[in-house]
């Protein structure tokens, strides 16, 4: 059975949407110091710690920036596949529109609470903030079909 023309793009939308996430939460967590230790180890110190590099939070700040841009280009390519039938059309529907309501709630309850908090900058935790809620339409999305999927199942 051949794939529509729409529906091969999806497994480079998954690629695309998962190393973006992985990308974002690199960049918040500040584990891209560690891709410095491999790629320049003369640098690190005796006691095994590396200095932070000139241009390290530029850096990070770009990695952080595609990094979102290759998971909205990759959830774009998942959600917008054509499905087979409207049965999946309706239930993928409904799981976009549950992903996104999540995603919006976790993002401003992420918010207020960082914003509210005292002693966080949030110019330090916006990164941090974007990837939960990233996350969260991706997780929400995923368990709001396949539950629809399997629950609706045995209705029809």
């Amino acid at each position: 059975m051949a794939l529509s023309r729409s529906a091969r793009y999806r497994a480079a939308g998954v690629f695309l949407a998962i190393t973006g996430f992985l990308g974002l939460w690199v960049a918040s967590w500040e584990g891209l110091i560690n891709v410095y230790r491999i790629i320049l180890p003369a640098y690190t110190l005796p006691d095994g710690a590396y200095p932070y590099p000139a241009n390290f939070w530029d850096v990070n700040a770009a990695f952080g920036i595609v990094s979102a841009c290759m998971l909205t280009i990759g959830a774009g390519m998942v959600f917008l596949a054509k499905e087979p039938d409207e049965y999946f059309y309706r239930i993928r529907l409904e799981a976009i529109q549950f992903a996104v309501i999540a995603q919006f709630l976790v993002g401003l309850i992420a918010f207020a609470y960082f914003y509210f908090t005292p002693g966080y900058q949030m110019e330090n935790t916006f990164q941090g903030i974007l990837g939960m809620a990233s996350g969260t339409f991706l997780v929400a999305y995923a368990l709001r079909y396949y539950a629809g999927i399997y629950f609706n199942a045995d209705q029809d």
